[in-house]
């Protein structure tokens, strides 16, 4: 609401709004400055007001409304979680906990009642979801959904000073500005009344764009130039802004062809030619002639700001290594990306290749060859389960030790009809939602065959070959949990050792002694019962077609004592405490390079290599037989594993164990 400005009244706006002001003496200067003079409704004064009016897009993370923002700090409840956001940072790190809940409605409440915030500062107190809904409902953008009286891209640097003259051009008042809302009001408080005071701002005034740079003006004329060039910079980034790809999208534009890719220096010269070929698998391969072919990994990162390609263990075309941030892209498949390395600014220009000859097609005795060949890593609908390959046999059966310890057959297939070629999968249940069912060939070459069944994707890979079929193997010691009989001696169920290792091209036995693990005499039984508390056993691994082939191995076998009892909230603080490293899985350390840093805010942990990172959650409870720590969103290769809930067994300040069934994992403090 526009207000007449007297004397006595300006006085008392001033007052009101706590304005940093100087009273000075009245003087008689010379007239202000024309340039200089804000009259209202002019160009400039609604610039001004554009400018500084209250923005309300910024958090409609929380409120699905560029009309108005919520006042902070504000209370939300997700699921169970209470969370206080305080500080536009808060905003900003609720999307990654959002994406988890990407396809539920209302998953979050506010804790009513909440302030929102009009972009002329108008407060409204709202008590319930009903009132805030009709707010929302009420709101009248353009189609867009921005809100065309807010100039967001451009800021004032404060403070900034106005002069104050009476009718015979009397200084009465030197006002100092120290905020947007501030501004906004003073401004709204301007009247062309014939008893208004004349207002005029201070040069230089100097104001900062979106993308860091400043600007000085010395103006009315060149400030409305200003923030109208700012205006037009938005509305030119925002058409430019059409690389909105999701991780999703970008994976699937990935995998589906193969590219052409053209690498220049930061001098626009070409220092490359290559094809790459992105699998489902994780591994790339790149080609720089017909007689060079090279082999690394990728994988794909998201973040608030941005997104990158990760390549890397390339040995030939190693300028293809490296951290990738996406730069462009558009609706034909066409790629940017970009990277900053010791030597220089390099840009990765990619365009699909649908029709060249890295898709060939394969008949169908070609693609019961490939399923014969080797043991088969399945990966269905992007999701590669830990530790489960298949065994496809001529005999038309199929097995697999699911998850490595779970072992369920069944039959297989394959056929061809006017749709192309087919495979039928039959297991039985437990596993059967997942792999069962008519997949029809979609995809096939050197590097695996993909199926399609509707919506669903099957995609079937060999194995890697390990030169070293004992790589796996090692001097591994197996712990069990004794907390409630005191007892030194219990059942070890000696598979577990090598629980994480593939068995179809080795076996093995456990020995009292290295004779007899050398002699093959005396093998212990399973389950084995210890002696001594700790007590060292030997293992024969041989290789399954050569048994005279073998390495023997030293293994530890400890009953723990698991009467270290830890309260929920004493499990909280350890963890929060320092970095955590998974020492050891199912006597395993391949987990080992992954970091745990453990938020209490939000109930996040970021997990973290040198080249990965995961914001996952984690939440503990209490239950009947201890603490539970849960983890959840672990998206990732092998580290997935850890989703679920884990009941701590032994609990210290350095290091924690979990089990979860016949599975372990312990978890140690690095403070460095």
């Amino acid at each position: 609401m526009k207000m007449k400005i007297n004397q006595l009244f300006l006085y008392a706006f001033f007052a009101l709004l706590a304005f940093t002001a100087c009273q000075d003496e009245e003087v008689n200067v010379n007239n202000p400055d024309t340039q200089e003079i804000i009259q209202p409704d002019s160009q400039v004064a609604a610039f001004m007001s554009s400018v500084t009016a209250n923005y309300g897009a910024y958090d409609d993370i929380l409120d699905e409304s560029s009309c108005f923002s919520i006042e902070l700090p504000v209370t939300i409840i997700v699921g169970d979680i209470t969370i206080v956001i305080e500080t536009l940072e808060d905003i900003e790190g609720l999307e990654e906990l959002f994406e988890a809940f990407e396809d539920e409605d209302d998953f979050f409440d506010f804790v009513f009642p909440i302030t929102i915030i009009f972009s002329d500062y108008s407060e409204i107190v709202i008590e319930n979801l009903d009132q805030l809904e009709t707010f929302i409902e009420e709101c009248d953008l353009d189609e867009d959904g921005v809100d065309d009286d807010i100039i967001q891209c451009v800021d004032f640097v404060y403070p900034i000073t106005f002069s104050v003259f009476n009718t015979a051009f009397d200084i009465v008042e030197t006002v100092t500005i120290e905020n947007d809302e501030a501004l906004y009001n003073f401004l709204d408080g301007l009247d062309d009344d014939e008893e208004a005071l004349i207002v005029s701002l201070n040069y230089p005034v100097t104001l900062v764009y979106a993308n860091g740079e400043t600007i000085t003006v010395t103006s009315n004329q060149e400030l409305a130039d200003a923030i109208e060039a700012a205006e037009d910079d938005c509305e030119d980034d925002e058409e430019e802004d059409i690389c909105d790809l999701n991780l999703e999208d970008l994976e699937a534009i990935l995998l589906e062809c193969p590219f052409d890719v053209e690498i220049y220096d930061e001098n626009d010269d070409l220092s490359d030619t290559l094809q790459l070929v992105f699998n489902a698998s994780g591994s790339v391969v790149v080609t720089g002639d017909v007689a060079v072919v090279d082999e690394g990994e990728w994988d794909l990162l998201e973040t608030d700001l941005e997104t990158k390609l990760i390549i890397e263990g390339l040995q030939t075309f190693t300028l293809a290594n490296g951290l990738w941030l996406l730069d462009e892209c558009d609706e034909d498949g066409e790629l940017e990306f970009v990277k900053e390395t010791d030597n220089g600014h390099f840009t990765m220009e990619l365009e699909l290749d649908c029709e060249g000859d890295g898709e060939d097609d394969c008949t169908q005795e070609e693609v019961s060859d490939y399923l014969l060949s080797c043991n088969i890593i399945p990966t269905v609908d992007g999701y590669t389960s830990p530790l489960t390959t298949f065994q496809f046999s001529e005999d038309n059966t199929i097995f697999t030790m699911y998850q490595g310890d779970l072992p369920h057959s069944g039959t297989w297939d394959i056929s061809s009809d006017e749709d192309g070629i087919f495979i039928v999968i039959n297991f039985t249940p437990f596993i059967d939602q997942y792999y069962n069912g008519q997949w029809y060939l979609s995809e096939c070459d050197d590097n695996g065959l993909v199926f399609h069944q509707g919506d669903r994707e099957l995609i079937l890979v060999c194995q890697a070959y390990e030169e070293n079929p004992f790589e796996c193997f090692g001097n591994y010691d197996l712990s069990v949990c004794d907390d409630e009989t005191q007892d030194t001696t219990e059942a070890f169920d000696l598979n577990l050792i090598f629980s994480n290792c593939p068995n179809d091209d080795v076996s093995y036995e456990f020995y009292h002694t290295v004779e007899d693990a050398e002699n093959q005499t005396n093998p212990l039984p399973n389950p084995f019962n210890n002696t001594t508390n700790p007590q060292t056993i030997y293992s024969r691994v041989s290789l399954a077609g050569d048994p005279n082939i073998f390495e023997i191995f030293t293994h530890d076998l400890i009953v723990e004592d698991c009467t270290n009892y830890c309260t929920e909230e004493d499990v909280d603080g350890i963890l929060m405490e320092c970095i955590w490293n998974a020492v050891n899985y199912n006597g395993s350390d391949n987990l080992m390079e992954w970091n745990f840093d453990f938020e209490g805010a939000n109930n996040i942990v970021v997990i973290y290599t040198d080249t990965e990172t995961i914001d996952a959650t984690w939440i503990t409870s209490q239950s009947e037989d201890g603490v539970v720590v849960t983890f959840s969103n672990v998206a990732g290769p092998n580290i997935q594993a850890i989703n679920g809930e884990w009941l701590v067994v032994e609990c210290t300040e350095e290091a924690l164990q979990l089990q979860r069934g016949n599975d372990f994992l312990i978890l140690e403090r690095n403070c460095e």
